[in-house]
């Protein structure tokens, strides 16, 4: 059966990327997701597989980065062993306010506390934007859950 801490994990995941300029510089943030679906299907004994999607504010620790505020939808997939031990992938795309998108890839090892971000491109500014680097939840509450992420962008 999955876990209250895999299912906040796996939002966590959802939101997860951040950029700050055009040379490699060190980017953290925050996610703020809120769910709009979260189905769970066990398909034996303790063993799950769920999808996911919400909406997702990303929100930089450099207000003046080009995602700061931008928002979106996260979708992705987890599965849960018997051991509870959780693991999922997934996407993010946002758009900023001036209308370019970005898209992210996100991951989350089994049964890890940390999962991995990746930028993979999108429109405009974003185009040839990348970064990485690591998220984990830091709140969950209800439908909603706050991930903090770290990494470097350019």
């Amino acid at each position: 059966m999955y876990t209250t801490k895999a299912i906040a994990a796996v939002m966590v995941l959802l939101a997860s990327a951040g950029a700050s300029g055009a040379n490699a510089a060190k980017c953290s943030g925050y996610n703020i997701n809120s769910a709009m679906a979260f189905d769970t299907n066990e398909l034996s004994s303790g063993a799950s597989m769920s999808t996911l999607r919400v909406t997702s504010v990303h929100v930089s620790e450099d207000p003046s980065s080009p995602m700061h505020l931008a928002a979106g939808e996260c979708s992705g997939s987890i599965t849960a062993t018997p051991d509870g031990k959780a693991q999922g992938q997934g996407h993010c795309m946002r758009k900023d306010k001036d209308g370019d998108v970005y898209n992210e890839q996100w991951n989350l090892p089994p049964g890890a506390e940390k999962g991995t971000w990746k930028l993979v491109g999108g429109s405009g500014k974003y185009v040839n934007m990348t970064g990485s680097g690591w998220w984990q939840v830091t709140m969950s509450q209800g439908k909603t859950t706050a991930v903090r992420w770290v990494g470097s962008c350019q």
